[in-house]
């Protein structure tokens, strides 16, 4: 009993991980598609969202695909790699480049309303 248990959860799990790699690969087109009104998860420079948008879409299909052999019974392949390799790089460095381009923007914004005056 408990191995039925715990194979359907497998299942429901697998089902859960192909859905949310399909919608990092939709959030990923919309930031690509549109970087100027992207997703509200990430805000910054133009290069920065459309780095993010593709990082996303990359690591979307690959996260799917990945959970897709190992679930019919494949073994692990480049598409691990891929999202280790690639898409997590991106997806980590545009959202480091987009909170200091936000940094940067509100320490002018600062410094320009409550600077010293001469």
């Amino acid at each position: 009993m408990p191995e039925a248990v715990t194979g359907v959860l497998d299942g429901a799990m697998d089902v859960v991980i192909v859905g949310l790699g399909l919608c990092c690969v939709w959030l990923g087109c919309r930031a690509l598609l549109r970087p100027n009104r992207p997703p509200e998860c990430i805000r910054g420079p133009v290069s920065a969202v459309r780095v993010w948008g593709l990082g996303y879409v990359l690591l979307g299909i690959s996260l799917a695909m990945e959970t897709v052999t190992l679930t019919t019974g494949g073994e692990p392949g480049w598409t691990g790699d891929v999202i280790r390799w690639v898409a997590g790089p991106l997806v980590v460095g545009s959202i480091v480049a987009a909170l200091a381009a936000r940094w940067w923007h509100r320490h002018r914004v600062r410094s320009g309303k409550g600077g010293r005056q001469a």
